[in-house]
């Protein structure tokens, strides 16, 4: 495939994660910004045909008050292809100029293994490099995405002022979808003494936010927001987890749209006016990591899993340290 407008070749591909039970499939046909078609459990064979049809499973035919095409959710959700929802990226010049851009991937690395452009293939491995740009806009974009030892998916992106004038960027937030079957969200919020107490509401039309506003998280914190199937328990039932892995500001977010579409999210949370990119700069995101499970304990075992292989892990030969909190009170 080529670029209409000079004829360019463009990267055109599906490319499969697998790993610990779990299957990420990105759709990233006809230079398109990195799509999630499927995020669940291993899907085992698949051919081109197979995942294909699996990307048309996931466009919603158009309606009343919509679009002349179907809307497709990327990871980075674009204003410009009729997302609706919370755009991924928000940012403008001087004059309110390129608050709306339109990106177009140039590169496809996996495995350090460049894609070849307008074959569509499956190409197949646990890591993924996307280059994007926006010529008129003069931003680029960097996607590193990776399925880890769990399998944890971890993602982040990079957004590089490419022109001369400033830009000044107010948002950064990725986003992956989740199936309608996820009709309940569930995160954590407290106090001290009293940390990590459940919350649990039915994942309805409009926006959860969970903002962390202290510069540092704390017992108030959402930790992981999940999506689940209703009933799901420890044990049981389907769920799909985020965590921003950062310690500064930060959002996490569950947004479902009236067209059906759900995706959880996060990021950094931005103070106005604290981001602007001068010529040439970058800004990169906090990982946003996902966990998908058979229940809320195989969420949390992804986690440990990733960071139990961590070469700086602690050894098993660590002795225990007990963290003992004593009161004492005076008259």
């Amino acid at each position: 495939m080529t670029d209409p407008r000079d004829g360019r070749p463009v990267p055109d591909a599906y490319v499969l994660l697998r790993g610990d039970g779990v299957a990420v499939v990105l759709d990233l046909t006809s230079g398109q910004l990195p799509a999630v078609i499927h995020w669940g459990a291993d899907l085992g064979s698949l051919s081109t045909q197979d995942v294909a049809a699996l990307a048309l499973t996931g466009i919603r035919t158009t309606d009343g008050n919509l679009l002349d095409v179907p809307v497709r959710q990327s990871l980075l959700p674009q204003q410009v292809a009729g997302w609706t929802g919370r755009p991924g990226l928000s940012g403008h010049r001087d004059a309110g100029a390129a608050w709306s851009p339109s990106f177009e991937t140039t590169s496809i690395t996996v495995d350090d293994r460049h894609v070849q452009v307008g074959v569509h293939p499956i190409v197949t491995g646990t890591t993924v490099v996307v280059v994007a740009e926006d010529r008129v806009a003069a931003l680029g974009l960097v996607f590193e995405i990776a399925l880890c030892a769990g399998g944890l998916l971890r993602s982040r992106v990079t957004v590089t002022n490419r022109g001369a004038d400033p830009y000044h960027l107010e948002d950064l937030v990725l986003a992956y979808p989740v199936p309608p079957v996820a009709g309940d969200l569930l995160d954590f919020a407290g106090r001290w003494t009293l940390e990590r107490v459940p919350q649990r509401r039915p994942f309805s039309v409009g926006s959860h936010v969970r903002e962390g506003r202290k510069g540092r998280t704390g017992p108030d914190a959402a930790t992981v927001l999940h999506a689940l199937t209703p009933g799901t328990s420890f044990r049981q039932g389907e769920a799909w987890g985020v965590h921003v892995g950062w310690s500064g500001n930060h959002t996490h977010y569950a947004e479902r749209l009236w067209t059906g579409e759900q995706v959880i999210g996060g990021g950094e949370l931005l103070l106005p006016g604290e981001l602007t990119l001068a010529a040439g700069e970058s800004y990169t995101s906090p990982w946003l990591y996902g966990t998908y499970g058979r229940g809320l304990d195989e969420c949390a075992g992804r986690f440990h899993t990733f960071l139990r292989a961590r070469p700086n892990h602690p050894s098993p030969e660590r002795p225990v340290t007990l963290n003992v909190w004593e009161a004492v009170y005076f008259d």
